[in-house]
């Protein structure tokens, strides 16, 4: 699933992946019942295999370790709770990438899983409007790795 995403990285130097910092599936079970709904099938690969992935200074959103998740800005279920105290983004949108202050990626989870995904949306700040960006998570990634 993730060879041509491996491929990518290779070939853009401002795109890093940290070895050894994959996610232990005791925090994706927690995080999916924070949520109340199921991660897409190739995100919760990419924590398992991967967990990690930057473009430039900015992380992909993870799930960082239990004592660290209340303070880290790169973990999911962190931002997913400022968000929900903000409540600025439209319901059922779940922050994944927040690169600067030109654009956002999130989940689109108001229709639930297709094939085992949910489709990206990108926010462009510019204009606060959101628009298609990615079918699937790895899909998502090549697109981001390719644009770096």
């Amino acid at each position: 699933m993730f060879d041509n995403l491996e491929r990518l990285v290779a070939q853009h130097p401002r795109v890093k992946v940290f070895p050894g910092r994959q996610v232990e599936p005791g925090l994706i079970r927690e995080a999916e019942a924070e949520l109340g709904i199921p991660l897409p099938d190739s995100y919760k690969e990419w924590l398992l295999k991967y967990g990690n992935l930057r473009v430039g200074a900015y992380p992909v959103l993870t799930l960082a370790p239990r004592d660290v998740r209340d303070i880290s800005d790169s973990d999911l279920i962190y931002n997913f709770r400022l968000d929900s105290r903000d409540g600025e983004l439209p319901v059922g949108y779940i922050s994944i990438h927040l690169p600067d202050t030109d654009e956002s990626f999130y989940f689109d989870t108001s229709k639930g899983l297709v094939g085992g995904e949910y489709p990206i949306v990108r926010r462009d700040w510019s204009d606060g409007s959101y628009e298609p960006f990615a079918d699937s998570f790895v899909g998502f990634l090549e697109e981001i790795v390719r644009q770096a």
